[in-house]
């Protein structure tokens, strides 16, 4: 949520949706019933039975890139990494009969310093087995089957402690060995603090919003539209991220659990699905004491579905639809015209991940802008955007995607950048002009959802499809058929969750009569790595709950792939001595072994052991030789190696050159 730059543009009054008469205004409607709400889950074994804590395995404390990635800006509010075990480290769970007679797997991850964490799962398929994390009397799953999504891919719900004990319960007498899943990482949560000291000190402090931010139970009209703001935390790309999002209705108070955030936070079904919403992560009253975390609030069920976005140069909108929602919350109401310039408007947000907050100002008039992305910068156009000029609070980092209103609960736009200054704090810059995707413009682009047009599902079979890839050689695509019960012609979209999965159709119409035959490939280049990926292909239709078919691909590596780098490729000299260093390294995932070893034509077998501390190249590591030389005539030096694999004993021969100087 950073603007670089704007230019003032002449100033205009909204429209609503070019071309086109306004729909009527949608007024908000109060939920108050538990159909939506989150389910009360059993404790887990070993809290009920007051086990002893398990083994633990201990990351070791951040290292210091892992601070610096933390403490790196952007347009999300970025709150943590990921973090990968290392290969075994399962081996420290053990196996144990509770004194009730229940089987138990069992093991403790710590993260030091964490203050959440979560896990990531893969290839889990634990039947009607079930699987818990938990710290003290808190606790989040049981997961079961193939996972929250059947896919055997899944995040876990937050557990707010540095250490987490994963405990897993078989449906029947286990044996020993590892239980049915993998942990691909897990989510170390932190906040970066910003000081002349270290710039990546990490504190449990690091939640204050700016000193001008106002408490938004201080206000009592705009209750309303404090029960419709919720703080979203999410998983994308290594990293966890916090925005700010609202509940929106539809036009016949359907209680569809649709959220709505800008489409810079949430742009993919993988991040979706991740989606954690803290509904009442603020003050009990105007002047109380403000919650220590978002760890005590009343969340949605964990996960979401992408029903929708655009992108900064689209409008910057994002409409997800949730697994449910807690009582007493509110969905807001919308309106389709722009409010006119100088209108007064009010932002309820989560300003740098803290609790609720509210803004007040008006509509200024529209401007272009430049905002910074993860991809560079992208250009947002005046009249996709509102310009707020902001009088009484502000809003920061950590309240993307959080709504505009006009009057209490009534949606006109949602937030994608705001003003940044290098030594200013955002209450102190003035004027405070914010930029807001206009909800006319997302309106046109999603209108079926918010008018809740009928729609017919468009089922896919089989919606589970599985690839092998060895060696790099593309599979043969997969045929999907989809088909759909309506005698009538449905429209549908077709989007694949992942950039290394292709489909033959991106759209198109279909019937009962008319069934549509969809090619699945997958693009190995993308996966470079053995190992198991696996991601999805959604079906929209109209408004009908999205169907998917799940796709896995399994990466398997019979031989090595090595390269072969000496570095600098110039050397230069320094008093007759050329220092420089040779490195092999693996990138199939196939472990293998240096055999022979010429430079120049000269052999040096016999040195690989001295030279390079040992002959093996591990899968996807490397092997390292810091050398140095003298009496070598200066110009082009030829390096020969010649290895082979562990397993298939397959041989190799590589070259590389550098020039001395």
């Amino acid at each position: 949520m950073r603007i670089l730059t704007s230019a003032a543009l002449a100033l205009s009054l909204g429209v609503g949706i070019a071309g086109a008469q306004p729909a009527p205004r949608k007024d908000p409607v109060h939920y108050s019933g538990t159909d939506l709400a989150p389910r009360v889950e059993a404790r887990p074994p070993g809290i009920r039975l007051g086990l002893a804590r398990p083994p633990e395995f201990a990351f070791p404390p951040l290292s210091e890139s892992e601070k610096a990635r933390l403490a790196v800006p952007g347009p999300r509010l970025r709150t943590g990494i990921h973090r990968q075990p290392p290969a075994g480290w399962m081996q420290t769970g053990a196996w144990q009969t509770a004194s009730d007679g229940t089987p138990l797997w069992r093991v403790a991850l710590r993260s030091p310093g964490s203050m959440g964490m979560r896990v990531e799962f893969r290839e889990f398929s634990v039947g009607a087995g079930k699987v818990w994390l938990y710290d003290g009397a808190q606790f989040v799953g049981p997961y079961s089957g193939r996972g929250l999504y059947n896919d055997g891919h899944f995040w876990s719900a937050t557990v707010a402690s540095e250490s987490v004990v994963l405990e897993y319960q078989p449906a029947t007498a286990a044996g020993a060995g590892d239980p049915p899943f993998r942990i691909a990482n897990i989510a170390h949560q932190a906040r970066p603090v910003m000081s002349s000291q270290s710039q990546a000190a990490i504190t449990t402090a690091s939640e204050d919003a700016d000193f001008c931010e106002l408490d938004a139970n201080c206000y009592p009209d705009w209750q309303p539209a404090v029960k419709m703001v919720g703080q979203l935390d999410f998983e994308d790309g290594g990293e966890e991220y916090l925005c700010s999002g609202t509940l929106v209705a539809t036009r016949d108070n359907s209680m569809i659990p649709y959220l709505l955030t800008a489409g810079h936070c949430i742009h993919d079904e993988a991040a979706a699905r991740t989606l954690e919403v803290y509904w009442k992560y603020q003050t009990s009253s105007c002047g109380a004491t403000p919650p220590a975390s978002h760890a005590s609030s009343e969340t949605s069920p964990l996960g979401a579905h992408l029903i929708g976005f655009g992108t900064i140069e689209e409008g910057d909108y994002s409409l997800v639809l949730l697994q449910g929602v807690p009582s007493d919350v509110t969905f807001s109401g919308w309106d389709t015209a722009d409010p006119p310039v100088t209108a007064a408007v009010v932002g309820v947000h989560h300003p740098n991940g803290s609790w609720k907050r509210i803004s007040f100002g008006n509509r200024t008039g529209d401007a272009d802008a430049e905002v910074e992305t993860p991809e560079g910068i992208s250009d947002a156009p005046a009249d996709l955007y509102l310009q707020i000029q902001y009088n009484l609070g502000r809003v920061e980092p950590g309240s993307s995607g959080s709504a505009l209103f006009t009057t209490p609960g009534i949606i006109v736009g949602t937030l994608t950048y705001g003003p940044e200054d290098p030594v200013l704090t955002a209450c102190e810059i003035a004027p405070f002009v914010a930029g807001y995707g206009r909800f006319s413009n997302t309106y046109r682009n999603l209108q079926a959802y918010f008018e809740n047009w009928p729609a017919a599902a468009v089922t896919p079979a089989p919606a589970n499809v599985s690839f092998s890839v060895v060696n790099q050689a593309a599979p043969a695509a997969q045929t999907v058929k989809l088909t759909s019960q309506t005698t009538g012609s449905v429209s549908f979209r077709i989007r694949p969750d992942a950039s290394w999965i292709s489909v033959s159709a991106v759209s198109g119409q279909i019937s009962a009569a008319s069934p549509v035959t969809l090619k699945v490939s997958v693009d190995p280049t993308q996966l470079p790595l053995p190992g198991q990926y696996s991601s999805t292909v959604t079906i929209l239709a109209g408004t009908a709950a999205p169907q998917f078919i799940n796709v896995t691909v399994t990466v398997q590596a019979s031989q090595s792939n090595v390269t072969a780098m000496v570095a600098p490729a110039t050397v230069t000299s320094s008093n007759g001595i050329w220092s420089f260093q040779i490195q092999l390294a693996d990138t199939a995932g196939v472990a293998t072994r240096l055999t022979a070893i010429k430079i120049n034509g000269t052999d040096y077998s016999a040195n690989i052991a001295a030279w390079f501390g040992a002959n093996q190249i591990p899968a996807s590591g490397a092997i390292l030789a810091q050398l140095k030389a003298s009496g070598v005539p200066a110009g082009p030096q030829y390096f020969e190696f010649w290895g082979a694999d562990n397993a298939s004993g397959q041989t190799w021969y590589r070259v590389a050159t550098a020039t001395f100087k």
